[in-house]
């Protein structure tokens, strides 16, 4: 769970970081290590999805040992779905404006 804590806040990071480039040179130049990013993420979360399922068997030692339930990893998937999909609406232009 400390990974994904970790990869959260390299998330949150690079979308400050979007947020403040001024011109689209300087998203441009953000643009390659975003898109490791989201890989990266992506990744993650298959794993996790393997790994709650395996959970949903676990016993009581492993519950006593600290593992995370099935629930706080459904949390911790969603939430990092939820802020890449935020990021992904980031990227997208600005809609034109309704006349």
């Amino acid at each position: 769970m400390g990974v994904m804590d970790q990869h959260m806040k390299a998330m949150q990071a690079m979308h400050d970081k979007m947020a403040a480039a001024k011109t689209p040179e300087e998203r441009q130049a953000l643009m390659a290590e975003h898109m490791k990013l989201m890989q990266d993420g992506m990744s993650m979360m298959k794993q996790m999805g393997g790994a709650s399922a395996m959970s949903g068997m676990s016993s009581d030692k492993t519950k006593k040992a600290g593992m995370p339930s099935s629930q706080q990893m459904m949390e911790k998937r969603m939430d990092m779905m939820e802020s890449m999909m935020q990021m992904m609406m980031d990227r997208m232009p600005a809609p034109a404006p309704a006349n």
